[in-house]
């Protein structure tokens, strides 16, 4: 006997999903910006009403030295000298030699054995959490309740036990501490 199923209407399934985001006001829509080397911390913001000079004050460039001529010559030399893009992952197409001479400078810079480059800072708490909490034993991670997605990320994909506190209540934190089983407190 055939069975008959109602096709999937996807439209509708994705139309309503993006609903649901405008309503909790999650949809996300990204700021098109210009940055001007030479300008920093200003940039130009594109919008669809023309364009206009805006100041970026959330930038992991703290210094401005992305737009420093030095590094904007180094890194115009690099591209030149080994083209651009990574090519792949390290595990997959191998260590950039630039990568690998900027670890061991960093390493000796802090006095330390090794060091390790991430892509972003997001990758480095996201993986850094995960791994280090899957190496401890009975390991439980006590969590602000408002950390960055890439700390939350990091506890969730760690398989740890995980106790959220509110956020930058430390009384709350003491309290859970407390409460920690004999040995870990």
């Amino acid at each position: 006997m055939e069975q008959h199923t109602k096709p999937v209407d996807y439209q509708s399934f994705f139309t309503a999903a993006l609903d649901k985001l405008h309503t909790e006001k999650r949809y996300r829509v990204f700021t098109d910006i210009e940055r001007i080397a030479g300008n920093f911390p200003k940039a130009i913001w594109h919008t669809d009403e023309g364009t206009c000079e805006l100041v970026i004050w959330c930038s992991n460039d703290y210094l401005g030295m992305g737009q420093h001529p030095a590094v904007i010559n180094a890194m115009t030399e690099a591209a030149q000298r080994h083209g651009t893009g990574a090519g792949g992952t390290r595990n997959i197409s191998g260590n950039s030699h630039a990568i690998v001479t900027l670890e061991a400078e960093l390493a000796d810079l802090h006095n330390k054995e090794a060091a390790l480059v991430f892509t972003s800072g997001y990758v480095s708490n996201q993986t850094g959490i995960s791994t280090i909490a899957r190496l401890i034993p009975d390991c439980i991670i006590l969590s602000d309740a408002c950390n960055h997605n890439s700390m939350i990320e990091g506890v969730r994909q760690s398989g740890c036990e995980k106790v959220i506190f509110r956020h930058n209540d430390l009384e709350h934190l003491e309290e859970l501490l407390k409460n920690m089983p004999a040995g870990l407190n």
